[in-house]
């Protein structure tokens, strides 16, 4: 079936656009609600048209359709591993403003968001949309996209693997996740607890008071008021996980190179 020369170019094209479309499923900005996905395609044919010419042809392209649907698999394989470690810290943000919604009681005014078709909480689109810019401010989709190029040169179209320390890199990233969304969240969360510490010392003081009612209005000024406290720490704090992120990106990369290259 690949046999032909023709058919062999286009398979290396269909395989490198597999990768593209995976990665940009999850990778920041690309992988926004906001960007539909006629566009998302769209974009990675574009983009694998202009890297097609900086392609290494594997030299044990499948000739047949059956391998060449496992080199399909590789491919997306290898695409949902990068896409989601250069989301880490994108996903790490939205961890952090979820936990302080449901800690200033605003999980219940979820408003609908157009773009992903579903209700999002207030706190966790702002810490969205800031780790968002943030990420173009510094160069994320510059530093994503070289990523991508160094992978095609390093890791062969119809080769993935996963060993143990690639493994374990995962899990210390999704580990990072729990543990940069509450640093996020830790100045607000640790007043908002006072807080309640506060209220509940209060309740028993004065049982005739309503403390239930007021601590919805005390716990949404408290946090807000922290939270805008906090931002000159935040966007240090993803500033330099992006940093970071990078890093742990190029190691994933290197992970799956094939043994001795």
């Amino acid at each position: 079936m690949m046999s032909d020369p023709v058919l062999q170019l286009f398979g290396v094209a269909l395989l490198a656009f597999t990768r593209l479309a995976l990665i940009f499923v999850q990778a920041p900005i690309f992988g926004s609600d906001h960007i539909t996905n006629t566009v998302l395609v769209g974009f990675a044919a574009s983009l694998t048209v202009v890297l097609y010419p900086n392609l290494p042809v594997p030299s044990d392209m499948p000739t047949d359709l059956l391998p060449f649907f496992g080199a399909i698999l590789t491919q997306a394989c290898v695409g949902l591993v990068i896409g989601y470690t250069s989301f880490i810290v994108i996903a790490a943000a939205q961890f952090g403003g979820e936990l302080l919604d449901i800690q200033m009681g605003l999980s219940s005014a979820a408003s609908f968001d157009p773009a992903s078709h579903g209700a999002i909480n207030l706190i966790r689109k702002v810490k969205f949309y800031t780790a968002m810019e943030l990420y173009l401010i510094v160069g994320g989709h510059h530093q994503l996209l070289a990523a991508i190029y160094k992978s095609y040169q390093v890791i062969p179209l119809t080769f993935f693997r996963i060993d143990e320390n690639l493994a374990m890199n995962l899990l210390r990233l999704s580990s990072d996740l729990i543990v940069i969304g509450t640093q996020i969240a830790a100045p607000a969360l640790a007043a908002l607890f006072v807080t309640q510490c506060a209220l509940g010392l209060l309740a028993r003081v004065a049982p005739q008071m309503n403390i239930f009612m007021l601590s919805f209005p005390l716990n949404i000024a408290i946090g807000l008021i922290l939270l805008r406290l906090s931002y000159p720490l935040i966007m240090r704090l993803l500033g330099q996980q992006f940093e970071l992120s990078l890093d742990s990106l190029v190691q994933c990369i290197e992970m799956m190179m094939p043994p001795g290259r």
